[in-house]
C-alpha cells in the first residue's frame, strides 16, 4: 500500500504556550462548529492546533486525493492549505498529523527602523511574555527617514541570532512595513536565507517606480512577496493572507526533497516530533513486522528502526502503527511504537538512542493480554507536571472487552529506564463497542494544580464521547471528571471524539481550547475560568451571651438581642491566564447548626436557614444578617454552627454560538463549596475563661439495705453528685452492675427535677460479667456549687447466678476536672442477697380432731396429729440451708382425770431430740404447746410427713362434765443471714387443735318407775274427767239434731244460713256425724 504523509513542521522555535485547560469545565451549551463545504466525512480525521488555528485532516474517500484545512475559531472559516510546488495526490493525505511541543508555532520580534534601529522585543522577550500588545505598549513612533537597506541587515545579524532566541533550522521569515521609500542604497546579501514580505503603505507608493522600488527587498516571485495598501487599516486583511502562506511555507519546507524509498512501507501511517525532531511509523516495512523512520533534521535521510532478529513472531505485528516521543531530560531519547496486532495480543516496544546518535536499541516489551484488543492501537506519553520528563505512558487498546466496557486505556509509570503498569482506565458500561481509548490526547493544564490533564475519546460509545480525566499527584484520576456526549454538543453528530487536540488559547482569553474531531466536522470546546469562592464570616457579638439562652424564669424576661452575621463573597481565579472580567452568580444558603436535629438559631420568620443569591466580583463584597435563639436552651457548650453553602447559578441558554455569549461564566473548582464557622458560647469562668470542675459522688445511705430475689424484687440506689469547682462540662455517670440486675429508669428526686439526667444501657461484652449504664447529668452544664441526688431503679433477673453479695460501682467525670481532683469521683455500695425459699405446712385430714371421755367408756383413746412439709428453693440457690422442725406437743396436766403421753415421727425419719425453750415461739390460742421436739429436715426434692402421736388415759372418775383442747404445732426454721421466706414467715407454721369432751354419767333406773307410775296416775284421771262430762253416753246424738231441727224453724231465718253454718263446721266432726247417722240407718234397716 502507498501512503504519504505531511508533516507539518513548527520550527520557528520556543516552546509551545501551554494555556491553562480543565478537565472538568468544558463548555457544552455553547460550541463552534468547523467544517468545509463538500470536504468530505473524513474531514476532522485528524485535528491538530497551530498558532491561532486548527489545522483538520481529511483524508480522501475512494480515489479522491486527501487534503489539509486551516480553519480558524474566530471566523469560523476554514480554507485548504495549498501545498505549492509539490505533488502532493495521495488519498492518505490528512491522516496523521503532528506538530512539535517542545518548539511551539510562530515565534516573533519586532524591529522598529529610520535613519537608525531598534530592537523593540526580541524572540527570547516573546518567549518570556507571548503577547504582543504588551510588549509593543511603550513604543515612540520614529519619525525621520527610512533606512530600509540597513534595516534588513540590521534584522539578519541582530536578530535573527540563536543568542537572542532564534534557532539555526528554522525558517526564518521576515515581514517589512513602511510608510516611504528607501533613503539609501546598498545591498541585502546577508538576507538571503530569509522569506522577505514587503507591504508599502500610503501615497508614496501610487508611482509604478516607486512600487518597483519595492520589490528589490522582496523574496522571488516578488508579485507573491510585494503588498501595496492606501491605509493601515487594510493590514489586518492581509495578515490573514500572510498566514496561510507561511502555513504553506512551513508545510513544503524541505519535504519535497526527501524520500523515503520504502514503497511498501506504509511510512507515515503516524508520526511524532519532539525537539527538531521526527519520527514516522512504518508498519509494512519488513514483511509487515513493522517499525518507524528516524527523520534526520533535514529531512533527507532517515534510519530505520525495528524489530531485532526479525522473526517469524514478529511479521504481521504493525510496529509502528503508533509512535510516540517519551521526553527525557538526560542525553538520550526514549521512542514508544506500538504493534497492535502482534501475536493478535498487541505489544509495544521501548526504543533507547545511543549516545552517538545513529542508532537505537530495544528495552522494553509491554504485551497485551487480550486477543483482539488491538492493544497499543494509541499511545500518548504524558509529562504530568511540565518538568521536561514523560512520567506516564498511556496505551490504549480500543477494541478491549469486558464487563460491557468496550476499549481500555493501561497507564504505565516510568521506574528507572522502563515503565511499569499502574492502573486503567475505562468508559462507562453498556457500550461494549464504544472504542474507547481510540483516541488520547495530553490537554494543557488550566485548572491551577500545574498538573497536565488528559481527554480519551470514544467515537463509537453512540454518537461519539469524550472522557476528561484530571491529572493527580503521582498520575490521573481513575474517574472521569467529565464525559462529554456527542449528543450533547451538536445535534446528528457522528464519529465524536475520533481526534483530540487542546493545548492551546485559541480564542484570545487566555484558556484553552479542545479541538474534537466528529464525521466532517470539528467540534470547538472552549474551556471556562476556574474560580474559588473565599468566604469570610463574623459575629457580633463575637460570643453569646448565656442569659439569651439559659432555662432560667429570670432569663426568659430578658430582652433577646440575638447575633449579626457578616459574610463576604469574594472571587479568586485560579486560572492566572484568563484576560477577561470575572463575574460569578452565586447562589447560596445559611445555615444554622445544620448537623442537629433541632437549630438552636432562628432567623427572622423562625426557620433555621436563609437562601439567597447574589453577583460576585473580585473585590469583596458583605451582606448582614440576624439571628436569635428559641426560649430554652440545653447545650450551651458546643458553639453553634453557622455554614453557607454556594453555587453558581446560570440562566438556561440554547444558543450554541460562542460568539453571542458576551461574558464567559466561570466554574467554581470541584471541591467543598462551603465554609462553616462557630460562635461559642460565653464561659461561666472567672478572668481565665478556662473551668476547673471538682466532682464529687457518692452512694446515698438511703439505698437499700438488702436485695430479696423475689419475681417482682426491684433494686434502689441513690447518688450525691457535687461540683465543689466552676462549672463542669458533659458530665458523665458510669455505673456497673451485676448482670442479674436490669435497668428500669433514672430520676432525679423532687427537689432537683429541673436538672435534666438522662442514662442508657451499653452494650454487653462477653468478657465482663457486669453490665454498664452511660448517664448524661444536666447535658452540657453541670453548673459550680451543683447537688443533687440521682435515683437508679433496676428489676431483677432471676434466672442469672447471684453471689452473696450484689456490688454497684459509679464513676462520674467531664471535660474540665483535673487530674488531680479524681479521687472522690468514684463511689462502691453493696447489699446482702437474700434467696428466697418456700416452705408450706398444713396438717392432714386424718389428724384426730375430737375425743369424748366417759366413766364407762374405754380409759385409753390413742391419737394421731400429722403434718405436711413442702420446700420449694431457688434454682439457681446451689447452698440450701440448714432446716429444722419444731414440734410442739401439750403440757402434762397436773391434776384432773386424764393423763397424755407424745411422740414424734417424720418421713423420711431422722432423730428427734425432745427440749424445754426457756422461751417457747408464740403460738395462736388456744395452743399452748409445753414440750418441743427438735427435728433436723433432710431436703431431697420430696414432701415431708410429720406425725405426732400420743394416748390420752382416763384416770379418775368424771364428777362433772368438761371441754378443753389439746394441740400440736410444727413449726419449719433456718438461718436467715442468706435466705427468707418467700410467702413470709406464717406459711411455715402449723398447729392441730383436737377438742376433748369428759361426760358425767348419773344413776337413772327409780327415775324410769317413778316416771312410769305417775303415767298411770295421769291416764287415769283423765278418764274420770270424761266420764263425768258424760262423754261415754249414747243420747248425744238425739240431742244435737233435736237442736238442729229447732234452728230451721225459727222464723225469719235465712236456710242458705243454715247451710253456710253447716259448711263452716270442722269437716272431722262432720264424717263423724255423717257415719253415726249411717249407723243409726243400718240400725233401723
Amino acid at each position: 500500500m502507498n501512503s504519504c504523509i505531511t508533516i507539518v513542521r513548527l520550527l520557528l522555535s520556543g516552546p509551545f504556550l501551554f494555556a491553562p485547560a480543565s478537565s472538568y469545565n468544558l463548555e457544552v451549551r455553547h460550541v463552534q462548529n468547523l467544517n468545509f463545504p463538500h470536504a468530505g466525512r473524513h474531514f476532522g480525521y485528524r485535528v491538530l492546533q497551530v498558532g491561532n488555528g486548527v489545522v483538520v485532516g481529511a483524508p480522501g474517500e475512494g480515489n479522491r486525493t486527501g487534503n489539509l484545512y486551516q480553519c480558524q475559531p474566530g471566523t469560523g472559516n476554514c480554507l485548504p492549505v495549498s501545498l505549492t510546488g509539490s505533488n502532493y495526490t495521495s488519498k492518505y493525505l490528512g491522516m496523521t498529523l503532528a506538530a512539535d511541543p517542545t518548539r511551539g508555532s510562530l515565534l516573533f520580534a519586532a524591529v522598529q527602523f529610520s535613519t537608525s534601529c531598534k530592537t523593540e522585543f526580541s524572540f527570547l522577550d516573546y518567549v518570556k511574555l507571548k503577547n504582543p500588545d504588551v510588549l509593543l505598549a511603550n513604543v515612540k513612533h520614529m519619525r525621520l527617514l527610512t533606512n530600509t537597506f540597513t534595516a534588513i541587515n540590521y534584522v539578519a545579524t541582530e536578530v535573527f541570532r540563536q543568542d537572542m532566541g532564534a534557532r539555526p533550522d528554522a525558517i526564518k521569515v521576515l515581514i517589512i512595513i513602511t510608510d516611504g521609500e528607501a533613503t539609501e542604497s546598498g545591498n541585502i546579501d546577508r538576507a538571503e536565507d530569509i522569506v522577505r514580505y514587503i507591504i508599502g503603505i500610503g501615497k508614496y507608493f501610487k508611482t509604478k517606480e516607486s512600487q518597483e522600488a519595492l520589490h528589490k527587498f522582496a523574496s522571488k516571485p516578488t508579485k507573491e512577496f510585494v503588498k501595496i495598501l492606501d491605509t493601515f487599516e487594510k493590514l489586518k486583511d492581509l495578515f490573514t493572507e500572510l498566514q496561510q502562506k507561511i502555513y504553506v511555507i512551513e508545510g513544503t519546507s524541505k519535504q519535497d526533497r526527501t524520500s523515503f524509498n520504502m514503497e511498501l512501507s506504509s511510512s507515515g501511517i503516524s508520526a511524532d516530533l519532539s525537539r527538531g525532531r521526527g519520527i514516522v511509523g512504518a508498519v509494512g516495512a519488513k514483511d509487515w513486522a513493522g517499525g518507524f523512520l528516524d527523520l534526520k533534521a533535514d529531512l533527507q535521510d532517515y534510519v530505520f528502526v525495528g524489530n531485532e532478529p526479525l522473526t517469524t513472531e514478529v511479521r504481521g505485528g504493525y510496529l509502528g502503527y503508533t509512535v510516540a516521543w517519551l521526553l527525557s531530560r538526560g542525553l538520550t531519547s526514549l521512542v514508544a511504537a506500538g504493534a497492535p496486532r502482534y501475536q493478535h495480543v498487541g505489544q509495544v516496544l521501548l526504543f533507547q538512542e545511543a549516545e552517538d546518535k545513529g542508532t537505537w536499541r530495544q528495552i522494553q516489551k509491554i504485551s497485551g493480554t487480550q486477543i483482539g484488543s488491538y492493544f497499543g492501537g494509541t499511545l500518548c506519553g504524558i509529562d504530568m507536571d511540565q518538568d521536561g520528563e514523560t512520567e506516564l505512558l498511556l496505551i490504549g487498546a480500543p477494541l478491549f472487552y469486558g464487563g460491557q466496557r468496550g476499549g481500555r486505556v493501561f497507564i504505565y509509570q516510568k521506574k528507572q529506564l522502563g515503565f511499569e503498569e499502574v492502573s486503567e482506565l475505562q468508559g462507562d458500561p453498556g457500550y461494549p463497542l464504544g472504542q474507547f481509548g481510540a483516541a488520547i490526547a495530553a490537554l494543557a493544564d488550566i485548572n491551577g494544580d500545574t498538573l497536565t490533564d488528559v481527554a480519551v475519546g470514544a467515537p463509537l460509545e453512540e454518537q461519539g464521547a469524550v472522557y476528561i480525566f484530571n491529572g493527580q499527584p503521582g498520575g490521573l484520576s481513575p474517574r472521569p471528571s467529565q464525559r462529554i456526549e456527542g449528543s450533547q454538543v451538536f445535534p446528528g453528530i457522528r464519529w465524536f471524539g475520533r481526534s483530540i487536540h487542546g493545548v492551546k488559547d485559541l480564542g484570545g482569553d487566555g484558556l484553552a481550547d479542545v479541538a474534537v474531531g466528529a464525521e466532517g466536522q470539528v467540534i470547538m470546546l472552549s474551556s471556562r475560568p476556574v474560580v474559588d469562592i473565599v468566604t469570610l464570616i463574623s459575629f457580633s457579638p463575637a460570643e453569646i451571651p448565656v442569659h439569651e439562652v439559659e432555662c432560667s424564669p429570670s432569663a426568659s424576661s430578658q430582652k433577646k438581642e440575638g447575633v449579626n452575621v457578616t459574610v463576604c463573597f469574594q472571587v479568586k481565579s485560579l486560572t492566572p491566564h484568563f484576560q477577561g472580567t470575572l463575574v460569578a452568580n452565586l447562589t447560596y444558603t445559611l445555615q444554622l447548626d445544620g448537623h442537629r436535629t433541632r437549630s438552636r438559631g432562628l432567623f427572622p420568620g423562625g426557620k433555621s436557614e436563609y437562601s439567597s443569591h447574589t453577583a460576585v466580583t473580585q473585590l469583596k463584597s458583605c451582606t448582614e444578617f440576624w439571628f436569635h435563639f428559641p426560649v430554652c436552651i440545653q447545650d450551651l457548650i458546643s458553639p453553634i454552627n453557622v455554614s453557607i453553602n454556594y453555587s453558581l447559578w446560570e440562566e438556561e441558554e440554547t444558543r450554541r454560538d460562542q460568539k453571542a455569549v458576551k461574558n464567559v461564566q466561570p466554574i467554581l473548582r470541584p471541591s467543598s463549596h462551603s465554609e462553616t464557622k462557630e460562635i461559642p458560647f460565653e464561659k461561666n469562668c472567672g478572668d481565665d475563661k478556662k473551668c476547673e470542675a471538682n466532682l464529687a459522688l457518692s452512694f446515698s445511705p438511703a439505698s437499700s439495705k438488702v436485695l430479696h430475689l423475689t419475681p417482682s424484687a426491684s433494686l434502689s440506689v441513690e447518688l450525691t453528685l457535687k461540683n465543689l469547682g466552676e462549672d463542669a462540662y458533659w458530665v458523665q455517670l458510669s455505673l456497673s452492675f451485676p448482670r442479674g440486675l436490669s435497668f428500669r429508669k433514672v430520676e432525679m428526686l423532687q427537689v432537683y427535677s429541673h436538672i435534666p439526667v438522662s442514662c442508657e444501657e451499653l452494650p454487653e461484652e462477653a468478657e465482663l460479667l457486669t453490665r454498664r449504664l452511660s448517664c448524661n447529668v444536666s447535658s452540657p452544664i453541670f453548673k459550680a456549687g451543683s447537688s443533687v441526688v440521682i435515683q437508679v431503679m433496676f428489676h431483677t433477673l432471676l434466672d442469672s447466678s447471684w453471689g452473696d453479695l450484689v456490688e454497684l460501682h459509679a464513676n462520674v467525670s467531664c471535660d474540665n476536672e483535673h487530674s488531680g481532683l479524681l479521687e472522690d469521683n468514684s463511689a462502691t455500695t453493696s447489699f446482702p442477697v437474700l434467696y428466697p425459699i418456700n416452705i408450706l405446712t398444713e396438717d392432714q385430714e386424718n389428724s384426730t380432731l375430737y375425743i369424748s371421755l366417759t366413766s364407762k367408756g374405754p380409759k385409753v383413746h390413742p391419737v394421731i396429729h400429722t403434718y405436711q412439709v413442702r420446700i420449694q428453693s431457688f434454682v439457681h440457690d446451689h447452698h440450701m440451708p440448714a432446716l429444722e422442725a419444731l414440734i410442739g406437743v401439750p403440757p402434762r396436766l397436773i391434776e384432773g382425770p386424764i393423763t397424755h403421753n407424745w411422740s414424734v415421727q417424720m418421713e423420711p425419719p431422722v432423730p428427734c431430740r425432745s427440749e424445754i425453750l426457756e422461751r417457747p415461739p408464740s403460738v395462736a390460742e388456744p395452743c399452748l404447746p409445753g414440750a418441743f421436739f427438735r427435728c433436723p429436715i433432710i431436703f431431697k426434692q420430696q414432701d415431708i410427713l410429720v406425725r405426732v402421736t400420743g394416748t390420752v388415759h382416763l384416770v379418775e372418775k368424771i364428777e362433772a362434765s368438761s371441754t378443753f383442747s389439746l394441740c400440736s404445732s410444727l413449726a419449719v426454721s433456718f438461718n436467715s443471714s442468706r435466705h427468707f421466706h418467700l410467702y413470709g414467715s406464717n406459711a411455715s407454721v402449723a398447729q392441730v387443735v383436737m377438742k376433748v369432751d369428759l361426760v358425767y354419767q348419773k344413776e337413772m333406773l327409780y327415775l324410769y318407775v317413778l316416771s312410769g307410775i305417775g303415767g298411770l296416775l295421769l291416764l287415769l284421771l283423765i278418764f274420770l274427767v270424761l266420764y263425768k262430762i258424760g262423754f261415754f253416753k249414747r243420747n248425744l246424738k238425739e240431742k244435737m239434731e233435736a237442736t238442729v231441727d229447732a234452728s230451721n224453724g225459727i222464723p225469719g231465718e235465712d236456710p242458705g244460713q243454715l247451710v253456710s253454718n253447716e259448711e263452716a263446721m270442722d269437716p272431722g266432726c262432720l264424717d263423724l256425724l255423717h257415719g253415726k247417722e249411717a249407723q243409726d240407718g243400718g240400725d233401723t234397716d
